[in-house]
């Protein structure tokens, strides 16, 4: 699913890969890769993209070889709070967290 604009002067989009790695356990994504390629531009792989995603996790610290790979077309799964469903193996939104004041605390 392509969620970019396509009006005006701006190039099309031919193609997007999210990757998406979490744990397997608990199916929290711990790191997300987007790519998106512009008509015109050079084709990157899904393989290429998976590969990029584990280098750059590795790099922000995270132990890659523990972390499943899921993959998706959808942009907002690598924009928006997501996790795996780990029966079904499909993004599912999360609800952020309310902010608020506790109770006793003054303004």
């Amino acid at each position: 699913m392509n969620h970019y604009p396509s009006g005006g002067r701006l190039p099309k989009v031919a193609d997007v890969h999210v990757v998406a790695l979490y744990q397997p356990s608990s199916g929290k994504i711990v790191y997300v890769h987007s790519v998106t390629v512009f008509e015109g531009a050079r084709a990157v792989s899904e393989q290429e993209a998976v590969e990029t995603a584990r280098s750059l996790a590795r790099k922000a610290g995270h132990a890659v070889q523990e972390l499943e790979v899921k993959l998706s077309k959808d942009v907002t799964h690598g924009s928006k709070r997501y996790q795996i469903d780990v029966s079904s193996g499909k993004f599912i939104p999360v609800a952020r967290a309310k902010r608020g004041r506790t109770s006793g605390e003054t303004v």
